[in-house]
């Protein structure tokens, strides 16, 4: 049995069937990547049953279109996104669903606003980082936003982006430090003496 799901998770034997249109490789697909689709489901979507929704959207997308894999990344990468996707259009269905918001409709938190030097600080910060951000050659930025902005971990954003592991390691710490260089120019300006 231990054998068993290493022959079954070869993508060099998936990948063809998928081509083929053959249903066998749903299920392999099914057998070897459902758990580690489930965890990341789990990690991206509000609640567990969200999660196995949107491994089951993902799997049955991937069945309607197995052909329309080009193999361009790995298998688990695309299944990933499929995922990542599902929990996406939950998350904005449940925003937008009135019933899920009529009793704490009412309810009123008070936050004191911030004065207007702070709120003017505020936007300067946010308008500095825009800048910084969009300085930044494009996979530089995309490795930032996945990561710090999406939530995505390490080796999702190395299969989403086609890079090493490493090299999203070494090129976020580079971009942190850029970033932070940027704002602690602008917080400088900005601060009173």
């Amino acid at each position: 049995m231990a054998d068993q799901p290493k022959l079954l998770c070869n993508p060099a034997e998936i990948v063809p069937l998928m081509k083929q249109g053959d249903p066998e490789a749903l299920d392999r697909l099914t057998r070897c990547y459902g758990e580690r689709l489930l965890a990341y489901g789990r990690r991206h979507c509000a609640t567990e049953e969200h999660a196995r929704d949107a491994v089951q959207d993902a799997l049955l997308a991937a069945g309607e279109h197995l052909e329309d894999f080009r193999g361009d990344g790995s298998v688990e990468g695309w299944l990933v996104r499929m995922v990542g996707r599902a929990c996406s259009r939950m998350r904005r269905g449940r925003k937008n669903n009135p019933a899920l918001h009529s009793d704490v409709a009412d309810l009123q938190i008070s936050v004191p606003d911030p004065n207007p030097e702070e709120q003017a600080f505020r936007a300067e910060l946010a308008e500095a980082l825009g800048t910084a951000l969009l300085a930044l050659p494009p996979l530089d930025r995309a490795v930032i936003l996945l990561t710090d902005a999406e939530g995505y971990k390490g080796p999702e954003v190395a299969d989403a982006l086609g890079l090493t592991h490493d090299a999203v390691r070494s090129r976020l710490a580079r971009v942190r430090r850029r970033l932070r260089e940027a704002l602690d120019g602008v917080r400088a300006e900005l601060e009173p003496a």
